[in-house]
Order: structure tokens, then C-alpha cells, then sequence
């Protein structure tokens, strides 16, 4: 007898392909639709619409779950007090730990008495036979990989989450929404933040307003170079829209939110060789006490780096690179990986 599971359906290829296999695998699919903010990609008519065709298609009930509250508390306003105060927030990763895998699951378990969370996320999940502990691994397609932004999910989530299409690569996924008849089976991917509808720089002005403060945007030497309009558009790593005259390219180095000051210099001053993360989550290993060796990925989308991992009496973790890393900024999350396999990850609070 199979599981009554909840997939989260978003209007797209990858979570209508993911509904069908699990029907085929004999569950009692029901698909659902997070209704999350007043303009979002995700959530908007036409998803739901897509989302609820696809539904009717497999032939599986559909329906959506209201997450406005708890959305807007826990990852809007993480996103627009982060870069307020100068850290460069993943809401995606905050919205799997906090909002998909527990505030949604949540809602379909009382709804519907459901069992297990699934999405159409390109990453795995397999039980340690030896330990019992879920472990969290890349998706086989390397092009797709999402386990980067699910490194917030913990043993208990885990336990309760399945991804069916962990196995699979995106040609494959859209050949067989093809041949089932989706009308999705080409619909484009979505790559932006769902609720920035219009850019980064138009959502901060909207959402601070009068808060926007302009200041000066200094070099390492203290000598103003320009202005800058509002920390809030900028991060570190950043070259374009400046506005600064210099011999040499400058880069965003630091946003000091104190005096509100952003400072700039070239490039081979962005590096760090060594960062601590804090708030760490340990996914597919109980957590160490001893330094090992390990790779690290700081943004989706980029090649691992060997690094040297130690963890800290507090629970924080320090990270020591092989090789100068640009642009990392307080905020983002520092993920690490052993081959495959991501081991935890946490949230950068800057250099060690």
C-alpha cells in the first residue's frame, strides 16, 4: 500500500514529472500549490493554473495551501533585514527549511493526513543502513543539481521527503512529461528569487522606501570615491553600477552598516582564505569533532573547493581554503560537500 504523499506543485516540468512517477509507483498523490506572497513567480494565476492542469492530467486532487504569514515572516523579511544590514540572503534555502518541508508539509498533514513532502528537486535521499541517519546527496545530473539549497533540512524532514527525479537529468524529465502529454513538458525554467518580481534594486526601494539611505562609497584608504544609493543594492563581489572613477576596476569589499559606508577595492583584495559559518546544520553525518577535509560550495551553481574543515566548541564551523575565494559574503551559505555527498552547511558570518 503506497503513501499518501504531497507534492509540491509549482507549474513547472520538474514537479508535474515528479507527481506522475509517484502516481506510477502506486501512492495516493495529492498536488498542492503554496500560495506565498501577493506578486510571485511561483504562485501567481498562471502557475496555479499550469500546476492544476498538470494535476487533472496525472489525475491526482489539487489544491493550494495559504503560507502568506509565515512566508513573508520568515523569508521576505530575512531577505530585506540581510541586505539592509549589509548580508547577502538566500531566501530559497530558508523557504526548504522553513516553508516548504515543514509550514507546508504541516498543512497537508492536518488537511489531508499526509504522509511525506515531495518536489521536483534534482537531489537524493538514502538511509545510512549502518547509523539510521538520512543522508542528502547531489542529484545525478550535475547540470541540475539543487542539493545546495536544501542543505537546511534536518533528520526529521529528510525522513518525511522524497524527490523522484534525484535520479533522472532534465532531457530525460522532459521526455517523459512529453510523452505522457503535459503541456508543460517544455515550459522554460524559473532562476530568480519568486517574490522579486522586477530586480533586487526596484524590490529594496519599494520595501525601504525612506530607509534607503544614500552614503559615501570609500576605498581602502578612506578617501571617498562616489556615492552609493542604499547598501541595500549593493553586495560583495560587486563591480558594475558604482559609479566610481579609478585607475583599476573596483569591487564592493565590505558594506559596513554602521556608517553606512560601502568600500571598494581591486580585485585580489576580495578574497578570503578562510571563513567561519554559523548556525550550522549537519545533514547526512552526525556532527564532527575532529578537523577533516572536505569541499566547499558558497553559491549555487559553482565548482566545489577543497577545503579544511574544523568544527568549534559553540557549534560554529571554521573553513580554511586552499585558494582565495571572490566575493564571499556574510549571509551567503557555506556548504560542504564530500565528493557527492553534502555533509551540512551553515550561514557565513565572515572571515576566520
Amino acid at each position: 500500500m503506497g503513501k499518501t504523499i504531497a507534492v509540491g506543485m509549482s507549474g513547472g516540468v520538474d514537479s508535474a514529472v515528479a507527481a506522475y512517477l509517484l502516481v506510477r509507483a502506486g501512492h495516493d498523490v495529492r498536488g498542492v500549490t503554496s500560495i506565498n506572497y501577493q506578486a510571485s513567480r511561483c504562485c501567481d494565476s498562471r502557475s496555479i493554473l499550469q500546476a492544476k492542469a498538470a494535476a487533472e492530467h496525472i489525475g491526482i486532487p489539487y489544491q493550494t495551501i495559504d503560507v502568506i504569514l509565515p512566508f513573508r515572516q520568515k523569508v521576505v523579511e530575512a531577505y530585506i533585514d540581510g541586505y539592509k544590514s549589509g548580508v547577502t540572503v538566500n531566501p530559497c534555502t530558508i523557504c526548504n527549511g522553513e516553508i516548504r518541508f515543514e509550514e507546508i508539509f504541516d498543512e497537508a498533514e492536518w488537511q489531508f493526513s499526509a504522509e511525506a513532502m515531495a518536489t521536483g528537486h534534482y537531489a537524493r535521499i538514502r538511509q545510512d543502513p549502518a547509523t539510521g541517519r538520512w543522508q542528502l546527496s547531489r542529484g545525478l545530473d550535475p547540470s541540475k543539481d539543487q542539493s545546495y539549497m536544501l542543505y537546511r533540512l534536518r533528520q526529521e524532514q529528510l525522513a518525511r521527503t522524497l524527490f523522484p527525479l534525484g535520479e533522472l537529468s532534465k532531457a530525460e524529465v522532459r521526455a517523459l512529461a512529453a510523452e505522457i502529454g503535459l503541456a508543460v513538458a517544455n515550459k522554460p525554467d524559473s532562476q530568480d528569487i519568486c517574490f522579486v518580481m522586477d530586480g533586487h534594486a526596484a524590490f529594496m526601494r519599494e520595501a525601504l522606501g525612506d530607509a534607503m539611505v544614500p552614503g559615501p562609497i570609500v576605498d581602502l584608504a578612506g578617501n571617498v570615491l562616489g556615492r552609493h544609493e542604499g547598501i541595500a543594492l549593493y553586495t560583495i563581489g560587486q563591480r558594475r553600477g558604482l559609479g566610481v572613477a579609478a585607475p583599476a576596476p573596483m569591487y564592493v569589499l565590505r558594506l559596513d552598516a554602521a556608517t553606512n559606508t560601502v568600500i571598494v577595492g581591486p580585485r585580489d583584495s576580495a578574497g578570503l582564505t578562510a571563513l567561519v559559518a554559523t548556525r550550522f546544520n549537519w545533514v547526512s553525518l552526525a556532527a564532527p569533532t575532529a578537523p577533516f577535509a572536505a569541499e566547499l560550495q558558497v553559491r549555487y551553481r559553482t565548482v566545489p573547493v577543497p577545503v579544511q574543515v574544523t568544527p568549534q566548541p559553540d557549534g560554529n564551523v571554521h573553513i580554511a581554503c586552499d585558494e582565495p575565494q571572490f566575493g564571499v559574503s556574510p549571509g551567503q551559505a557555506a556548504v560542504i560537500y564530500h565528493g557527492d555527498m553534502l555533509l551540512g552547511g551553515g550561514v557565513i558570518s565572515g572571515g576566520g
